[in-house]
């Protein structure tokens, strides 16, 4: 059966009547509709992740110390994620909820993540922001792995390259935004005489502002999303109780998919060596460059890089539809590769930035043909459960990224015979090699043969 677009825009997926490949295209309002609930929430964790969560505990810690405290933020809040988002992903898939099965997840775990987002902007001290930070994880990801699901719900397989190219322009626009929100609401530059007690206080009223801003949009996109795309419910009821959904979330079948789960490793190590790069950033320009505001100066290296993967999201998704993925991924993570030796060679910042747009450039290719394999490989029927699975191999990495490059950061802080700031020079080698043993695993995934170039346009 071949559903079309219903009357005043609507675009409804079927998940019992509507096989994948019987989905229609889609027209440009679709893909739309699809990225603006994805932009809110990498605003959001750009912000949080790339300045604000750095700027914060250099509020509270000296260099010593910092990379520890930042290890254990990105262990918890990792295995929340995780957990969350294949439980969440799992419910979804057996939601008999006549909202559909993706939206009263999204609508849940929004508003929930708004209180928390708030009461995160409002701390003052580490472990009330550390609590709350775990909360926004918590309840950020009980709403996007139910929404990851939407993409192969309602696209067409010979069109996932399109839909995350859009999608992944979508993170990248959100990681500009978050960067530049969090540089200007939180960079020192025009105080640098500022007492630490003086700095500290500047930076609770902004946080405060910055957190509320995010929750804001985040209610927009939510509304926007549940009303653009709409679903039909489920009319069976599934036989396992909710309980006993939840507990099997785990249990996937890797025998049948293993390509599915090469590429999730291959991505795992990948990102692995994407977050070792992009967390300690602000750590880098301060303390290897010795760069007096971070925050600001990290927003201007990472500003050229995010243009060019801006650039290249879409093209590529587009280009993967017609001549496959893996070659696309493979360029990508050897140019990544690339971008992570020129951060742990760059005598200055001007090489360091320099280094970054090859990088940005490669990670636009990652992010939009990498999404599109996975898609491909999904097994019917649990898309959410599996992009569940999917999502953690960009969470996990960031439970090992931030403890990994913390110690090896904060450890190596007062060797100094060779050079300031040593230990976060050496985390962008743990990143090139991490973006090469990536390409590795990536050898042994087999990519569905690409589908004709015909689709039903009903």
């Amino acid at each position: 059966m071949t559903t079309g677009t219903p009357q005043g825009g609507e675009h409804t997926a079927s998940p019992e009547e509507t096989s994948p490949d019987d989905l229609p295209r889609r027209p440009l309002t679709h893909h739309l509709a699809l990225t603006v609930y994805w932009l809110s929430n990498t605003l959001l964790w750009g912000a949080l992740l790339h300045v604000g969560l750095q700027v914060r505990l250099q509020d509270w810690f000296g260099e010593a110390r910092i990379g520890y405290f930042l290890g254990i933020l990105g262990f918890v809040g990792g295995i929340v994620a995780t957990v969350t988002q294949i439980v969440a992903g799992t419910l979804s898939d057996r939601s008999l909820h006549r909202w559909g099965r993706r939206r009263p997840f999204i609508v849940a775990g929004t508003m929930l993540a708004v209180g928390m987002l708030l009461l995160l902007g409002a701390t003052k001290s580490f472990w009330p922001f550390a609590g709350a930070l775990v909360l926004v994880q918590l309840f950020t990801n009980t709403a996007l792995g139910p929404f990851t699901a939407l993409l192969p719900d309602t696209v067409h397989p010979r069109e996932h390259g399109k839909a995350s190219g859009f999608m992944g322009v979508a993170r990248l626009m959100g990681d500009t935004g978050g960067l530049v929100l969090a540089g200007i609401l939180l960079s020192t530059r025009a105080m640098p005489e500022a007492s630490a007690a003086t700095t500290t206080a500047f930076h609770d009223r902004r946080m405060l502002l910055m957190c509320g801003g995010m929750a804001a949009f985040m209610l927009v996109t939510m509304a926007y999303t549940c009303i653009a795309i709409r679903e039909r419910p489920l009319k069976r009821r599934p036989e396992a109780s909710a309980w006993e959904i939840a507990v099997g979330s785990f249990a996937v079948e890797v025998k049948g998919n293993e390509s599915f789960f090469w590429l999730s490793l291959s991505r795992a190590v990948t990102n692995l060596g994407f977050y070792m790069f992009l967390e300690i950033l602000p750590m880098y320009v301060r303390y290897t460059q010795g760069n007096a505001d971070p925050g600001g100066t990290t927003m201007r290296i990472m500003l050229p890089a995010i243009a060019a993967a801006v650039l290249s999201s879409i093209p590529s998704g587009m280009i993967s539809d017609r001549v496959g993925r893996r070659p696309l991924i493979f360029a990508a993570q050897f140019l990544m590769a690339a971008g992570a030796g020129a951060f742990l060679l760059a005598p200055n910042l001007t090489v360091a930035l320099i280094g970054g747009i090859p990088a940005g450039l490669a990670y636009g290719v990652f992010t939009a043909v990498e999404w599109a394999l996975a898609c491909n490989l999904l097994p019917a029927g649990e898309s959410a459960r599996y992009l569940g699975v999917w999502n953690a191999s960009a969470v996990v990495p960031q439970i090992l990224a931030f403890p990994i490059a913390g110690a090896v950061g904060s450890g190596l802080a007062k060797v100094s015979r060779f050079g300031p700031g040593l230990g976060w020079r050496i985390d962008f080698g743990i990143a090139l090699v991490c973006c090469l043993a990536g390409a590795y695993y990536l050898r042994f995934v087999r990519e569905a043969p690409r589908r004709p170039q015909g689709i039903e346009t009903g």
